[in-house]
């Protein structure tokens, strides 16, 4: 094989490994009332927690940003915080919603903000 030839198909490759699977998280999530506990609803409110924006380079609510990664996995995604300070499970469930585990302690049902 030609080396120019080669080199275009390492290119090509090297995309297609740095896409990796797309993530479902990102964007705007507001909290279902209806499908979280009211304990944690209650938690969630006192934290200022009732949204979330997931970009690319982190989590916001409010005026909190946190910065991290994602690994994105078969039915859900892990938040991985950039501060050393652990990470966050984010189940992938029906109808545009997750589940998220949040660092207030509770579990809590978020879906699509629209």
């Amino acid at each position: 094989m030609r080396p120019s030839r080669l080199a275009s198909l390492l290119t090509g490759l090297a995309l297609l490994v740095a896409c990796g699977p797309s993530n479902p998280v990102l964007g705007a999530w507001e909290l279902d009332r209806g499908e979280t506990e009211l304990g944690a609803v209650l938690a969630v409110q006192a934290a200022e927690l009732e949204r979330l924006v997931f970009t690319r380079d982190g989590v916001t609510a409010g005026d909190t940003a946190i910065e991290g990664s994602y690994l994105v996995e078969e039915g859900r995604v892990r938040f991985v915080r950039a501060d050393g300070r652990g990470e966050h499970a984010i189940e992938l469930l029906a109808d545009e919603r997750i589940g998220v585990e949040l660092p207030i302690g509770v579990r809590a049902v978020y879906k699509r903000a629209g």
